[in-house]
């Protein structure tokens, strides 16, 4: 089980996302979960993030929901991490 859960709400972020996820990749701790919850993006948020999945294995958790806001989405995540949550990174 990993130490930290990393919750990242995404909505339309095709522009940010891949930022984000880059700097959780540059960070020494490795045991970790990315939990991205994309909030019924429309853009291409889904297939940058799951472009990701080579390098980040099964560390990242995607999941994709109807737009119910920030809010929801990130007690969303919360309820899919496997550790507690001490932060959140989100774009919208």
């Amino acid at each position: 089980m990993p130490k930290v859960s990393i919750i990242v709400p995404a909505y339309n972020s095709e522009k940010n996302i891949a930022r984000c996820i880059d700097s959780v990749l540059m960070q020494e701790m490795r045991d970790y979960e990315l939990i991205v919850v994309n909030d019924g993006s429309t853009d291409k948020t889904e297939e940058i993030v799951l472009g990701y999945r080579e390098k980040l294995g099964d560390r990242l958790k995607y999941y994709y929901k109807q737009n119910t806001g920030v809010a929801d989405t990130r007690n969303f995540g919360m309820d899919k991490a496997s550790r507690k949550v001490y932060s959140f990174c989100g774009f919208r």
